[in-house]
């Protein structure tokens, strides 16, 4: 078997942007990586945060490869009823970029109430799968996307990117270090509804009309490898690092 080169990987990936770019603060400049504080961050259609230790450098590897594997698995399979196949892609090239992922399957999330509220049903998942910890920085985030404006542009991009009227798919992440390692444990999911979808992480509906599947999977970055390729992903994402990434102030 041919052994796996990461930069011809890079090089030959195609890749098909996000339906919609986010407003540009600053024209032509990346967001800023500030270390010592919190961080999070619209991706495309992922939500990424970061908590106070993680450096600069990493902050943006991690950025930059989520955004590639997701803009990679739009080429691939950009109909909104491929969003499985969507998401086996995306991890797919983040293993390609250097990412251990642990193995994890979709299950169906079911609401005790006859209310489903998206809000409720991310924290309750996300808790149980990582631990309270994860959603300290998490809850933080979605309390400070909660008191945006609905006419924010980064609010109305991130939903354009994450659903259409009955469909959607988004991503929530938390980037720490443990033992050294960078680690980034992440929440994929998808939403089907009969009703009109609007807000999708504060979306609400009667149980009965709207199914909601996860997975949660962790994955830690071997950054040896990343340093191989960092420049060949900055090159493949060009002006995409500006488009689809921008910061939610905490």
């Amino acid at each position: 078997m041919e052994a796996h080169d990461p930069v011809t990987y890079v090089k030959n990936l195609s890749v098909q942007d996000a339906r919609e770019a986010f407003p540009q603060e600053r024209s032509g400049q990346s967001p800023d990586m500030v270390e010592g504080i919190e961080q999070s961050f619209l991706n495309a259609k992922s939500l990424v945060s970061f908590v106070s230790d993680v450096n600069g450098q990493r902050r943006s590897d991690v950025l930059n490869s989520v955004l590639l594997a997701q803009l990679a698995a739009n080429k691939k399979f950009p109909d909104e009823n491929q969003l499985v196949d969507w998401y086996k892609t995306f991890v797919n090239v983040l293993m390609n970029l250097g990412w251990a992922i642990q193995g994890a399957e979709f299950a169906t999330f079911e609401a005790n109430d006859t209310v489903f509220e998206a809000e409720n049903a991310i924290i309750s998942i996300l808790s149980a799968a990582f631990g309270g910890s994860f959603m300290v920085v998490i809850t933080k985030t979605l309390d400070a996307i909660k008191g945006l404006s609905d006419s924010n542009g980064k609010i109305t991009v991130f939903e354009k990117n994450t659903h259409s009227l009955s469909k959607g798919a988004f991503q929530i992440g938390l980037v720490s270090e443990a033992n050294g390692a960078l680690s980034l444990q992440i929440g994929t999911f998808l939403v089907t509804s009969t009703n009109e979808i609007k807000k999708i992480l504060f979306f609400k509906s009667t149980k009965d009309t709207t199914q909601l599947t996860y997975c949660s999977r962790t994955g830690t970055l071997n950054e040896d490898m990343y340093a191989t390729i960092r420049t060949q992903v900055q090159d493949k994402l060009g002006s995409k690092m500006t488009e689809f990434i921008a910061e939610i102030e905490l």
